[in-house]
């Protein structure tokens, strides 16, 4: 077999791939990132960035900083025509795609040893006995040619073709929940403080999500019969549903649409096998789940940290089955608890009897039962949430994490 023109070669250079590039670009090692697309470009994604530590560490927060991308401080949420809100723990953001993948992939290029194809289709792997020495490409002009690397990384998406080609054990796997639509529009009316809101009526869930001044990106997850209907006119179906939120009518009355509606009929749930002879996966080609929670880049981060590790473990001396399963470990270890409440979550939002949204929004408007409620909040959650203790437990820790704060 020809020896390695590379140690790592990634397939995808968005989030989960250039993240990976920039770590691996600070070990030294030589990395070949292949893309299909040219950058910068946009991707269908939540945008939702969960908190910006890994930008930091990653070394790109003053580049996305400096995008003007407004900080979201607060948490919205509406129940039919009530709301509650609160302070997050940290200021976030919100940018497209196009241009958070871009400034990492930049980041990574500025290492010397770090190199990146993009319009270039991967077409297969180039194996040998039962490992994988590289990747076979088709170039723009059609030609097509090998290239070999000690290790392939897939952080090509949700539909991997690398997962394919090694036949990636998927497990914990649910098919897409519901279909979900997103579409950037401007002059949406702000709230004065920029919040993340989140929208929870008649069964269906709606996003919000500040970018720069003037734009928001905002989303809807429907019921799967609504599907079809959805596809005959995205933006009209998408407009008329969203306009049904409390106040977004009047809020949507200036806002135009930049672009068109883009989505589908939903996000496949699993996790894969992120590993094997050769060859590892990262990002959503290693882990899935509905975006309803907005987890999707920071669990991309967190893979690509585990694997950088994994990889400098490796080169240290460490046995590679054992590193590579350490790093399959601890994945499974930190995502599993919130896979589990996103798919409680998105399982369990159903529309409300006219009981229920009397109670509601009774409650809500009710200062004395809020004041008499309060203190007694976190024993009634406790008790409320004893089959969903994953739930309670994250709650405590933010609430911890706010008190340490103050």
């Amino acid at each position: 077999m020809k020896r390695a023109d590379y140690d790592v070669i990634i397939v995808g250079a968005r989030a989960a791939g250039a993240s990976l590039g920039i770590l691996l670009g600070r070990q030294g090692k030589k990395v070949l990132l292949i893309d299909k697309a040219a950058f910068p470009s946009d991707v269908l994604s939540t945008h939702h960035l969960s908190h910006l530590n890994y930008l930091k560490q990653l070394g790109v927060l003053e580049a996305v900083e400096k995008g003007g991308l407004r900080k979201i401080t607060r948490m919205r949420t509406y129940i039919g025509d009530s709301l509650m809100e609160g302070p997050r723990q940290s200021y976030t953001m919100a940018p497209r795609r196009d241009f958070l993948d871009y400034t990492l992939l930049k980041h990574a290029l500025e290492y010397p040893h770090v190199e990146v194809m993009e319009k270039t289709r991967v077409d297969g792997l180039v194996w040998g006995s039962d490992r994988v020495f590289g990747v076979e490409i088709v170039h723009n002009n059609g030609e097509r040619s090998e290239i070999y690397g000690d290790l392939v990384v897939g952080a090509d998406g949700m539909r991997s073709r690398v997962a394919q080609w090694v036949q990636a054990e998927k497990y914990n796997d649910l098919p897409a929940l519901r279909p979900v639509f997103y579409g950037y529009y401007e002059g949406v009316h702000p709230l004065e403080e920029p919040a993340t809101e989140i929208f929870l009526q008649d069964g269906r869930i709606g996003f919000l999500f500040p970018m720069e001044p003037g734009r928001d990106c905002l989303g809807l997850e429907i019921h799967q019969g609504e599907f079809k209907d959805f596809t005959r006119n995205p933006q009209q179906m998408f407009e008329h549903y969203y306009g049904q939120f409390y106040r977004m009518d009047i809020r949507l009355k200036q806002a135009k649409l930049q672009g068109r509606i883009t989505g589908g009929a939903g996000v496949e749930n699993f996790f894969r096998k992120p590993y094997g002879k050769g060859w590892a996966l990262i990002g959503d080609a290693a882990h899935s789940k509905d975006p309803s929670t907005g987890l999707g880049i920071n669990d991309a981060f967190l893979q690509s940290f585990l694997l950088a590790e994994a990889i400098d473990q490796y080169s240290k001396g460490a046995d590679w089955k054992q590193s590579m399963e350490r790093f399959h470990q601890q994945r499974d270890k930190q995502l599993i608890p919130s896979y589990q409440l996103t798919i409680e979550y998105i399982q369990s939002v159903r529309s409300w009897s006219e009981k229920e949204k009397a109670f509601i929004n009774t409650i809500a408007a009710n200062p004395i039962v809020w004041n008499k409620l309060t203190p007694h909040l976190p024993e009634l959650l406790e008790h409320h949430t004893k089959d969903s203790p994953i739930l309670w437990k994250a709650v405590k820790q933010e609430a911890a994490n706010l008190m340490k704060e103050e």
